[in-house]
């Protein structure tokens, strides 16, 4: 009887350490959060990202290189005439600054600000912010970026889209198109630095095709695709997925390539910490100059960061239509193009840089 009473317990310790779990908004960020993470290196990573199915085991030792911490805050906390036109959102910077290859434009302190829904129950990015030429601007997005509906259950899915445009009086404007594809993919346990023991979680994949348009003065809109995929690790309690990877689709196919590894963590000594994503694709933008430019021969010298090794280049036109295409190159030749101006975009794992080129 006691030898099984105790195979009765241990079965059950078993059942409770690895069962599926619901994500809720209850598990969701709240204003008052200030929810620590590490960065991982994505070079050499071995993060097997078809390991799907049920009852799955993670077991994940990373090497932290860094540390970020999101503050989230209310619109108004963070800017009085943010809270005028974003009425409930709360969110946390994403960037300090966001680099754009038109002259004239800063856009300084970036925020993405969120909100609970209901009717249905979901997780949405509501508004973005910052300080565009010195002026403050909040923008409600015209079509809210749903992340998640609730409840997240084993094999649930679901698609949504989003729009944002940015005007800039006088000069231009930035607008995003995109469309989000989630699915509950896995269930199991996680063990991290930060989960040193197994804990119940599902992963959530995100599937990203967004385009970003960039429009100057008289000139027609430049449109630039971004595919990416988001896979984010999810317990019940905690307020930031115990872990959280970035993967940049290439042009030309579907390969993935990790761009971003990130995961939740605790303070750590000598580690230097960031208050925003550094590092992430999406938001870790870099103009590129050439030399010469213009260029009567069509032969540009790209200053590439030293530290990007591998990277693709597309040459689009000023109808939005790639021209060309480049890999881990920093001499590029588009002789055979007409004279004119083309907007190239340079994507890699270390970051998206942008550069004009006129000839």
């Amino acid at each position: 009887m006691k030898q099984i009473a105790t195979l009765v317990l241990f079965l059950a310790a078993f059942g409770t350490a690895n069962a599926q779990i619901t994500i809720t908004a209850a598990d969701m960020p709240v204003a008052g959060d200030t929810l620590r993470y590490s960065f991982a290196s994505p070079v050499g990573s071995t993060i097997d990202l078809t390991d799907i199915g049920t009852a799955k085991t993670w077991n994940f030792a990373f090497t932290p290189i860094r540390q970020g911490v999101d503050t989230y805050r209310t619109a108004a906390s963070v800017n009085l005439l943010y809270g005028l036109t974003i009425f409930s959102g709360y969110g946390y910077k994403v960037a300090d600054s966001f680099p754009l290859p038109l002259p004239g434009i800063s856009i300084q302190q970036v925020y993405t600000f969120f909100e609970k829904k209901s009717s249905p129950s979901r997780y949405q990015a509501q508004a973005f912010a910052a300080v565009i030429s010195g002026i403050p601007t909040p923008i409600n997005y015209s079509d809210p970026d749903e992340w998640y509906y609730f409840p997240l259950n084993y094999l649930n899915s679901d698609s949504s889209t989003y729009k944002l445009n940015i005007s800039l009086p006088s000069i231009g404007g930035i607008k995003q198109v995109g469309y989000r594809k989630t699915t509950v993919d896995a269930w199991g346990t996680i063990t991290t630095p930060f989960y040193t023991t197994p804990t119940n979680c599902i992963r959530v994949r995100s599937e990203i095709h967004e385009i970003d348009s960039v429009q100057f003065g008289t000139f027609p809109s430049i449109g630039f695709p971004r595919n990416s995929v988001e896979y984010k690790w999810l317990v019940n309690g905690d307020h930031y997925p115990a872990l959280w990877v970035t993967t940049n689709v290439l042009p030309g196919g579907g390969t993935e390539t990790i761009s971003n590894i990130r995961y939740r963590d605790n303070p750590l000594p000598d580690t230097t910490v960031v208050d925003n994503h550094v590092g992430e694709v999406k938001n870790n933008v870099t103009v590129i100059n050439a030399y010469p430019n213009p260029s009567v021969s069509g032969v540009y010298e790209l200053d590439i960061p030293q530290g990007w090794q591998h990277y693709t280049i597309e040459v689009y036109d000023m109808l939005s239509k790639e021209a060309a295409l480049f890999r881990d190159q920093r001499r590029i030749d588009i002789s055979h193009l007409p004279s004119g101006r083309y907007m190239g975009r340079i994507t890699s794992e270390e970051g998206v840089g942008y550069v004009q080129l006129v000839r």
